[in-house]
This record gives structure tokens, sequence and C-alpha cells, in this order.
């Protein structure tokens, strides 16, 4: 239901925008859960819109613990634990937003050398974790790849050709770990529908989105 209200949000502002860009980037890189904070990065992909450039997404980690299996046991038990479904393979969703455990959003930071801007926003993370043998156990085994999906706010305090830009999207894709390692490789696509927000009109619809995910 939620994410209806917010595609009528954002039909709401097209309605009244003079026009919409639409970006989008295929991104790879790393990072690691287990560090402080977790920021996961790296560069565009061939394809799409942008094919020069990079990107990040930094996890706020306040009040997690850094001793490393500490850490584990927290991140599962806060974030994956209790979002099972059971299925043939069964699977386990971390959701990482202010909804589930974080004190604030992701931020994400976009680096356009192709088109000549930055883009500032914040995200959600979801992390999926297959079951493999479908026991309702996460095996050692069954936390080396996944997928990812997201939600994405770019807000207007853009650079560029992303001055006074504003927007949503959305991002799907894969990760895999080198286990027993935890540092990980992320392979997505990322969908962004930006407006002009300068004008006052545009700023309070852009205003009512943002609300939609807080």
């Amino acid at each position: 239901m939620r994410a209806l209200v917010i595609a009528l949000a954002v039909l709401m502002v097209a309605s009244v925008a003079s026009a919409e860009t639409f970006v989008w980037f295929f991104g790879v890189g790393d990072g690691d859960f287990m560090e402080s904070p977790p920021v996961f990065g790296g560069a565009m992909d061939p394809g799409g819109t942008i094919t020069d450039g990079t990107w990040s997404i930094t996890i706020p980690d306040a009040g997690w613990p850094m001793d490393e299996a500490e850490r584990f046991q927290y991140i599962w038990s806060t974030f994956y634990a209790n979002n099972y479904t059971p299925g043939t393979p069964g699977y386990w969703k971390g959701h990482f937003d202010t909804n589930h455990g974080l004190v604030e959003l992701s931020s994400l930071n976009i680096v356009d050398n192709t088109n000549e801007g930055v883009m500032v926003g914040t995200c959600t993370i979801e992390v999926q974790v297959l079951d493999l043998n479908s026991n309702g156990v996460l095996d050692e085994d069954e936390f080396c790849s996944g997928s990812l999906t997201g939600l994405v706010i770019i807000i207007r305090d853009g650079t560029g050709v992303y001055d006074g830009m504003c927007g949503t999207g959305n991002y799907f894709g894969t990760y895999t770990k080198d286990c027993p390692g935890s540092y990980e490789t992320w392979h997505f696509g990322m969908y962004l529908w930006l407006e002009d927000c300068s004008t006052p009109v545009e700023s309070r619809s852009w205003g009512s989105i943002k609300a939609l995910y807080q």
C-alpha cells in the first residue's frame, strides 16, 4: 500500500512539473557490514545514461557492536531473523531502514562524469538471503550470495546538471561474498526519475513525497 501511495505522489509531482528526466546506470562495487560505518561503493558498469562515474552508499551504524562476532549477531537478529518467509526455498529479508532499526536512512552519493553533475540522496536497502535447505536455520554457506533491492530519494542539493533536481527511484541486483569472509561485491541497476524542484509548487509537492519515506 505504501508503494502505491508513493507512486501516486510521484505522479502528482509529474503533473505539476515542467519536465521529467530519467537517469539510470549499472553499478558494481564492494563493501563490508563489519566495517564502521559500512560503505559500499564503486564505479559504473557500461550501459545506461551514466557510463563514467562513481557511487557510494553509507549505512548508519549507531549502536552496532564493534566486536565482529557480536556485530554479526546484532545485524542478523535486528534486521533479518524476524523476517523469514517459508518456501522452497525459504528466505530471510534484511530491511535496512528507519522502520527496522536504523536511526536514519542510508546516504547515497552519485558522481556523474558523463553528464557532469553530482546527486545526493538517501535510500533503503533490502537484502534477501536464501534458506537453501528450507530448514529455517541460517547455515554457513547460505549467506554467501543473494539479492538486493531498494528505494531511493534524490535530495535537492545536487550540483552541475543536477542542481535543483529531486526525485525518486529504485534499484535491484545481487551480492556475493567470498565466504567465510564478510567482504561483499554488489552488482545492481539503479533507475531515477528526476524533476526540477527549484520552484515553490514543485518544492511543496516534493516535501509530500519525502514525508512518505519517514
